[in-house]
């Protein structure tokens, strides 16, 4: 059976030229695996670069490279407002150029890193450095606000806090928390909408009596608004509300009644007690803090001084028992010679009776 013209031409024709020749006693080259590994090998030390290693560990480093032991010495200085370009060596050259002592008087240059910009690393702005002398020291005071790389310095003397703001009270006693003063009444906020009463009432009463539980809600839905107000009985339940978590537990001891004190001592007691949290309601973290008493709030707005009592005094210094005057609007006085009597009555807001006919449809 003879192959029609359109297979014949299909097939593939050979190419012309040389043909190939293979080296059947050349290696077999290396697998990826086999690649892999060996590069893996390269990078790893060898035991010959390790101990070389281990010897320059052991060599003092030179004087002026970054790998100085960190000594700090009496007599040091702090020195701000640097470019953050600084170096250590730009350093060395501002106080030895301008100080008669030498470079090998500065014993350590402690300069922080800063981040990187443009692929450098840059200073934080401030750097430390010791000398061996007190001499030294006070040349290197003398020095203050001038220039290094075109930047004022300020130079103190390392161990020398003048000027430093004190600590004010409220950052030493910075567990205390900000507000009113303790009482029995607290103020929780964050809560979630689907919160009620009666949840609020079963989560507060495991810190101690509950005496009113006031709850903010919308008027249309009566959900929760976030808010409320817990009043326990006594400031102790209220402390361990705020501080948010309660000691549950007693310290149980471990000796046996049988044994008595002389015989054998009493072993160390066995804390069983363990912590409970009570800052978190249905998955939200509370904002728990004191609220001022209700007693204090009403004399405050109802008492002597208070926001009612100013507006009773203003309106008992009106004369006599008269009541304040209420003033009422003014119409609007309209001109009745340029409009009709129909219109003026449309404009002042009077009522109009109808003056027209009625048609009706049989």
């Amino acid at each position: 059976m003879s192959e029609s013209p359109d297979v014949a031409h299909k097939k593939r024709k050979l190419q012309d030229g040389p043909e190939l020749e293979i080296d059947v006693s050349a290696p077999e080259p290396q697998s990826k695996k086999a690649l892999r590994k060996a590069k893996k090998q390269k990078s790893e030390p060898t035991a010959e670069g390790s101990e070389k290693n281990e010897k320059k560990k052991l060599q003092p480093p030179k004087a002026g490279t970054e790998e100085t032991p960190a000594k700090r010495s009496d007599y040091g200085v702090w020195i701000g407002n640097l470019a953050f370009t600084v170096t250590r060596d730009d350093l060395r050259q501002f106080f030895t150029s301008n100080c008669s002592f030498n470079d090998d008087t500065i014993t350590r240059i402690h300069m922080p890193k800063g981040q990187e910009k443009f692929g450098k690393v840059q200073n934080k702005g401030f750097a430390y450095v010791d000398f061996s002398t007190p001499k030294a020291l006070e040349e290197a005071l003398g020095l203050s606000e001038q220039l290094v790389t075109g930047r004022r310095v300020l130079i103190k003397n390392a161990k020398s806090f003048e000027g430093r703001p004190e600590k004010s009270r409220d950052q030493e006693n910075a567990t205390i928390k900000p507000g009113h003063p303790p009482s029995r009444r607290i103020f929780v906020g964050n809560l979630g909408f689907d919160v009620t009463k009666e949840i609020m009432e079963g989560h507060f009463s495991q810190c101690g009596t509950l005496a009113n539980v006031h709850l903010a809600t919308f008027q249309d839905s009566g959900k929760c608004k976030g808010y409320g107000w817990v009043e326990f009985e006594d400031i102790t339940s209220a402390e361990t509300a705020v501080r948010g978590f309660m000691m549950v537990g007693e310290d149980e001891d471990s000796s046996d009644s049988s044994d008595t004190e002389s015989e054998k001592p009493k072993k160390k007691l066995k804390s069983t007690k363990r912590k409970v949290w009570v800052n978190q309601l249905l998955g939200r973290r509370m904002k728990l803090e004191f609220a001022e008493d209700a007693t204090t709030r009403y004399k405050k707005r109802f008492g002597k001084d208070g926001e009612g009592r100013k507006n009773d005094s203003e309106s008992s210094e009106t004369s006599g028992s008269e009541r304040p005057r209420t003033f009422k609007p003014k119409k609007p006085e309209i001109d009745d010679s340029r409009y009709s009597k129909e219109t003026v009555q449309r404009l002042s807001g009077a009522i109009v009776e109808g003056q027209g006919s009625k048609i009706t449809f049989d």
